[in-house]
């Protein structure tokens, strides 16, 4: 790869974030507008795309509900768990009553914690976060996950727990 090329993008870049910069100071040391103008502007603007924003934040979540790990949701989605596998996290430790589950069936897994938060995460073979919920002490999060090939799949923690929290990993069996 030639240096250069990221070096004059870093330049080109630079100058023109100076630039905008210095524009927005030249253009402050005018003197200052009324702010009950600007406030009218800004409200009248605020009222109108308000109702915009809630309908699309709406219609988003209600698209998108269905694809949520929720216990309820995922059921009805991918059918009842028919594997139960409860998971304990304890600083630096995953102990999961099961390492080895079926491949193309509903597993429920029982996610809580003795100590601080963690992140159960679940990665495929090929090293992508398939899955995820929190480990809280006190809570149990249930995930359900379909494991549509078999494999290895990590489990690793999401939540920085302390210097050993890098090795905190699980290996599911999926067969």
């Amino acid at each position: 790869m030639n240096p250069w090329g990221p070096f004059v993008v870093f330049i080109v870049l630079g100058v023109a974030w100076t630039c905008v910069w210095a524009w927005a100071v030249i253009r402050a040391s005018a003197p200052p507008a009324s702010y009950d103008a600007i406030y009218a502007k800004g409200g009248a603007l605020r009222r109108a795309l308000f109702p915009v924003l809630a309908v699309v934040l709406a219609v988003a979540f209600l698209a998108s509900i269905r694809w949520f790990p929720y216990l309820g949701l995922a059921e009805a989605r991918l059918g009842p768990p028919t594997v139960q596998v409860a998971v304990t996290s304890k600083m630096w430790l995953w102990t999961m009553s099961q390492t080895h589950v079926p491949a193309g069936t509903p597993v429920e897994f029982s996610v809580t914690s003795v100590d601080v938060n963690h992140g159960f995460g679940i990665y495929d073979p090929s090293g992508h976060l398939m899955a995820q919920v929190q480990a809280m002490p006190g809570y149990t999060n249930h995930l359900v996950v379909r494991f549509s090939r078999p494999g290895q799949y990590l489990v690793r923690c999401l939540e920085y727990c302390g210097n050993p929290h890098i090795a905190m990993i699980a290996v599911l069996d999926v067969q």
